[in-house]
């Protein structure tokens, strides 16, 4: 892919939850589990590095729990502050955070976000040991649009240890009786962490008969104790363990006992003690009970309906905005190489590629034939990425294209091939708007307006496979929602499992008209689904309260897969007691929370909903984008890193502010300019191009409509040098189908360091402590002509500055 150099963006928010923004965002990313200095931009083992960390794993009925544990030294002779940051899967949420003082530990409660800031700071300035845990960087708006989780750790003792402890629950699905497994460990923006020791404790338990268990990779050898069809229990120990890739698993269920109903139930009639935060802590009453049903889907006829299926209709849109660089647009790339060649001679397929503008590649939809197949991929690899992303731009293209009437394209020939039936529209994004409308819900609802308008038989079917820790899965769940699927993959994993499981739903229909019944009535409430349109080979599941123990209640689902009318049937008790599945609260909160946060999405926030969301997040200890774990505070930010250039200044406020200035370090002072139908505020303004390298604070001063004068800063650091890159080969000539050893010494402010070679796949090197160089291994495919060719060596920095070296390698027949 060929890369385009552009000024970078920056992002700020201080209390009064504005948001700065430069033309091309600085979007958050974080490994999992780094502690970074506040004086550095990037972990640094000289000064904090990582000595002993535990993880203890147990999946309970597709439930994970995963407990992570770690001591970091302080090698500085004086008291340190660090920022934790780490990555979670698509369906965790954070249950449990503590920091240790010495040893004595920190425990984490549930506060309102703001609440918590304050108090953080407080503490902060009393020597009190504190430590924050939120979502995301800038206020509850955009925590709502991250998967990056931060907290704030002070004091770290000098010569001392730091312990941090964190838990969190992710939901494992089921794709075609099978289920991956894996805790990010593999690094992303940074280089790859070492333990001075590694523990591993796993243990999956469920219902559901089991099989085919087995471990991927081979950095983290687990030793299996203990294999049954509902148990599978092991442990990994080790030294210097350095992180290159991630823990997982993966595991089938027995297909030859599905369709079955499994009822699990919890319920605590002593609620425990009320968190000391809590000033009116609720009476102990009739505590609700909690159930959980679910049924393994089998696959039925669905492989011969695939088989004999009628032509599909497929629109791809493909993301080349900045926001893509590196692997972003590697994994979109493999998911959009693997739809096209997945596509039959007899479907017809068109491609729009997208960033600022909408470029499609055909006048219409053509046949899926190889050649067709090839020369779309070639028109994608022979773009360039450039500029943002304007998705309400592209999705109104899509449509049009869906529907025959491209904009502009008065003159399009007649007879031009739309899409008439069976339409998929399949969009490979990170979801992040810069250009034209930015709000969630603006956007969605412009999409479901015009996916209305077209006739029911053109309404394409909406499949979104996401990318990158910074998705934006709010905007891209929403999207989804027209009869559609959402897959996201974090920066760093490896996509294939969820691209063969998202793939293999196009041209197939989720089990119709599926439904939980569970009696008598009167003794259930609040029953959701955990997944809105199960596929054959998945599983179905709802979570939901109960009122009452009972000795016997009637469960019962229905639904109609392949066309045919099926139903499950069972009975279970309701008990007094049972507390063998302590997920199931928290579980059932996650999910009437998600439900509050779609409301907030689409209607705007209500103070009614915010408070349900803080009370059930307090009650049942999990962190949302309007709470925080308080054993810390409010995380006190990271510079953004950009360079001079164009940047635009984008301010999001209280309603009641009429005017906003920003006073620049560099002299210059700008009024911003309010822009109604985006609620924001917004000025361009030129960093001088020789302004030093260094850090900096731009001021803002906002007047409301009393007159009342409020000040707010944010700093930021000017990066304008780009990495310095240098290669060694261990050899000049090599033979098609042997491998190179790369060897690359760059900046120490680098972030990712890419090795590309025409015909063979990009290679990304790691840091290895004890060549004391990044290293890797490039792989020259066997059908590669021989020749010489240049291997091109890129190197991004924090600020997105691009270095490079290209050196000659010669191939041998």
């Amino acid at each position: 892919m060929k890369c385009l150099s552009s000024s970078l963006a920056v992002r700020a928010v201080p209390r009064v939850a504005l948001a700065l923004a430069l033309a091309v965002p600085v979007l958050s990313r974080a490994d999992a589990g780094v502690l970074i200095p506040s004086n550095k931009p990037a972990p640094d083992p000289s000064i904090l590095s990582l000595e002993e960390m535990e993880i203890k794993v147990l999946i309970d009925n597709g439930v994970a729990r995963v407990e992570v544990r770690q001591i970091f030294a302080n090698h500085e002779g004086s008291i340190l502050e660090g920022e934790y940051l780490f990555a979670l899967p698509a369906r965790a949420t954070v249950s449990d955070f503590a920091v240790w003082d010495g040893v004595t530990r920190i425990p984490g409660v549930i506060l309102e976000r703001k609440r918590a800031g304050e108090i953080y700071e407080n503490l902060k300035w009393q020597s009190i040991d504190p430590g924050l845990l939120q979502v995301g960087e800038r206020g509850a708006d955009e925590a709502r649009r991250t998967a990056v989780f931060s907290a704030r750790i002070v004091p770290i003792p000098a010569h001392g240890t730091k312990r941090m402890e964190l838990e969190y629950h992710e939901t494992i699905p089921v794709e075609n009786l099978e289920s991956y497994f894996a805790i990010p460990l593999r690094p992303d923006a940074y280089r790859a962490q070492v333990a001075g020791r590694l523990r591993i404790d796993f243990e999956l338990r469920s219902a559901h008969a089991l099989r085919d268990f087995q471990l991927v990779g081979t950095t983290y050898p687990l030793e299996v104790k203990e294999r049954t069809p509902h148990l599978v229990r092991g442990r990994f120990e080790g030294r210097k363990v350095t992180f290159q890739e991630d823990f997982a698993v993966r595991y089938a269920l027995d297909s030859a006992k599905t369709d079955r109903l499994e009822v699990l139930t919890y319920r605590e009639p002593v609620p425990g003690t009320p968190p000391p935060t809590v000033t009116a802590p609720e009476p102990a009453g009739n505590e609700p009970g909690f159930f959980e049903a679910s049924a393994v889907l089998g696959t039925g006829s669905t492989g011969a309906a695939d088989a004999s299926g009628r032509p599909r209709t497929v629109l791809a849109l493909f993301d080349t905005s900045l926001s893509m660089q590196w692997e972003k647009l590697d994994r979109s790339y493999q998911a959009l190489e693997a739809l096209l060649r997945g596509l039959r001679p007899a479907d017809r397929f068109n491609l729009l590629v997208f960033n600022t503008e909408v470029t499609p590649w055909a006048a219409g939809f053509v046949a899926a034939e190889p050649a067709q197949v090839e020369a779309a991929l070639a028109f994608v690899k022979s773009g360039y990425i450039r500029g943002g992303t304007d998705m309400e731009r592209v999705v109104k293209a899509a449509l049009g294209e869906i529907s025959g009437q491209r904009a502009g394209s008065a003159a399009r020939p007649a007879g031009t091939p739309t899409c008439a039936t069976d339409c998929y529209l399949v969009l490979f994004t990170d979801g992040g708007a810069t250009r034209g409308s930015i709000l969630n819900a603006r956007l969605a609802a412009g999409y479901e307006m015009k996916w209305k308008e077209l006739p029911e038989a053109q309404r394409p079917r909406t499949f979104v496979f996401a990318v990158g820790d910074d998705a934006n899965l709010p905007l891209l769940r929403l999207l989804a929602r027209h009869n559609g699927v959402l897959e996201w993959a974090r920066s760093t994993e490896p996509i294939e499992f969820k691209l063969q499981a998202f793939l293999s739903k196009i041209g197939r229909s989720p089990v119709a008209g599926l439904q939980l019944s569970a009696a008598p009535e009167s003794n259930f409430d609040l029953i959701y689904p955990l997944d809105e349109a199960p596929y054959a080979g998945s599983v179905a599941a709802w979570i939901g309260q109960y009122r009452r123990p009972m000795a016997k209640a009637d469960f019962g689902v229905r639904g109609t897969r392949d066309g045919v009318p099926f139903e499950m049937r069972t009975t279970a008790a309701l008990p007094e007691r049972n507390v063998e599945h302590p997920h199931l609260p928290r579980l059932w909160a996650r999910r009437r929370v998600d439900a509050l946060l779609e409301k907030i999405e689409r209607e705007g926030e209500d103070r009614d909903t915010v408070d349900e969301i803080i009370r059930l997040a307090r009650r049942y200890k999990f962190v949302t984008p309007y709470t925080s774990f308080l054993a810390a505070p409010r995380a006190l930010l990271r510079p953004r890193v950009i360079r001079p250039g164009d940047p635009v200044l984008r301010v999001k406020t209280d309603p009641s502010i009429v005017s906003v200035i920003a006073m620049f370090p560099f002299g210059l002072v700008k009024p911003l300019r309010y822009l109604p139908r985006e609620d924001t505020w917004q000025t361009r303004f030129l960093a001088p191009k020789d302004l030093a390298d260094g850090t900096y604070q731009v001021r803002l001063v906002l007047r409301d409509r009393r007159g009342q004068v409020y000040r707010e800063s944010k700093s930021f650091v000017i990066a304008s040098q780009p990495p310095v890159v240098r290669v060694r080969l261990a050899k000049s000539q090599v033979r098609r189908g042997e491998s190179v050893a790369l060897r690359v010494s760059a900046s120490a402010s680098t972030r990712t360091i890419v090795a590309r070679l025409y015909g063979a796949a990009p290679v990304q090197l790691r840091w290895n402590e004890n060549a004391g160089a990044n290293t890797g291994e490039l792989i020259v495919p066997r059908e590669l002509p021989a020749g010489r060719y240049t291997l091109r060596v890129i190197a991004e920095d924090m600020a997105h500055n691009i270095g490079s070296q290209e050196v000659p390698l010669e191939v041998l027949p």
